[in-house]
């Protein structure tokens, strides 16, 4: 049950749920792991799950024609992660995710959740929060994109993902702001200045 308390904890901050309610969710998971540099999802895979992280990081990823690739996103321990759209409609993912690190996670059956939603209304809005969040997350990712600068970009990264600055290459994490490494470096060293003590460079 001790696998379950992360996943209970974000359920609390969507939806007052009794514990009876909470166990009757947790039911439907089942357990899997994911080695460092392995796949959850290629771009092109169909898929009917949906991933809680309870430990690890991921990285979300377009590849382009040319073979480049462009960071859509990450993922930290206690979040759901998933190709929504894919679930939705059915169609094949548009884009790939990586454990960058060694990562646990519990695994939710699409049509599973689909059954529970129709036991009782708690779960459409349990469902219902959930897209909204992941509405607000997307919303937010456009603004940055479209009018921070590279440096507010930056800052927006820290205070969402945290210790990640520390734990992933800087290549990807360049590539999530949408700027160079060199240019990424730059923007390190000028933080340093004005963060005293702080050392938040990874080159691996």
């Amino acid at each position: 049950m001790n696998a379950f308390i992360p996943l209970h904890t974000f359920l609390d901050r969507l939806l007052p749920l009794t514990e009876d309610q909470k166990k009757r969710f947790s039911s439907l998971f089942t357990t899997t792991t994911l080695a460092k540099g392995e796949h959850l999802l290629r771009a092109g895979d169909s898929l009917s799950y949906l991933y809680f992280s309870l430990s690890g990081c991921f990285r979300l990823y377009y590849s382009t024609y040319d073979g480049k690739e462009r960071i859509k996103s990450f993922c930290a321990a206690n979040d759901f992660i998933t190709s929504y759209t894919a679930l939705l409609t059915g169609s094949p993912s548009q884009f790939s995710i990586q454990a960058l690190q060694p990562a646990n996670l519990l695994r939710l059956s699409y049509p599973d959740l689909l059954a529970l939603t129709a036991e009782d209304p708690i779960w459409e809005r349990l469902a219902r929060r959930m897209v909204e969040g992941l509405y607000v997350k997307k919303e937010r990712r456009e603004m940055q994109l479209l009018t921070l600068s590279a440096e507010d970009r930056y800052r927006c990264f820290l205070e969402e993902f945290g210790t990640l600055d520390k734990e992933i290459p800087q290549y990807y994490i360049a590539s999530y702001l949408g700027i160079t490494p060199v240019a990424l470096s730059r923007i390190r060293a000028q933080w340093r200045k004005v963060q005293p003590g702080s050392d938040s460079i990874n080159l691996s």
